[in-house]
């Protein structure tokens, strides 16, 4: 029990000594997918050194608000790199459901457009 409870604090100690001195960058990262204007959101810490994790993060039906840039920015925080992909074009962020619903329809009934697009975002973070 007390080996477990060392344990536990010594742990809990490194990962908030390692969030005190993490720098976590934020980019907005211009690409394009055929004609498409799309803006993705990278974040990773730079306190990190070296080849580290990626993760490539897919929004939610409302686009790339600021709840996907924040869990970007949590998996930074984790030494990950994370790229939030954009899937509906830049600046197409919405709160209205059928507005959600719309964009939602035209990127998946037509399924090679939509694996596409989520390569396109792959490839833009490949290069980073």
């Amino acid at each position: 029990m007390m080996k477990t409870a060392i344990w536990i604090a010594t742990f809990l100690m490194a990962v908030c000594t390692v969030s005190v001195n993490a720098a976590v960058v934020t980019k907005n990262v211009s690409y394009q997918h055929g004609r498409e204007s799309l803006e993705g959101f990278l974040a990773y810490d730079d306190a990190v050194m070296g080849k580290r994790p990626a993760i490539l993060i897919v929004h939610e039906w409302w686009g790339l608000n600021e709840y996907v840039r924040n869990r970007a920015r949590q998996l930074a925080g984790l030494g990950y790199v994370a790229f939030a992909l954009d899937m509906y074009g830049k600046g197409r962020v919405t709160e209205h459901p059928d507005k959600a619903s719309e964009w939602m329809k035209e990127i998946s009934q037509n399924v090679p457009r939509w694996r596409e697009r989520a390569a396109a975002g792959c490839r833009t973070r490949a290069r980073r």
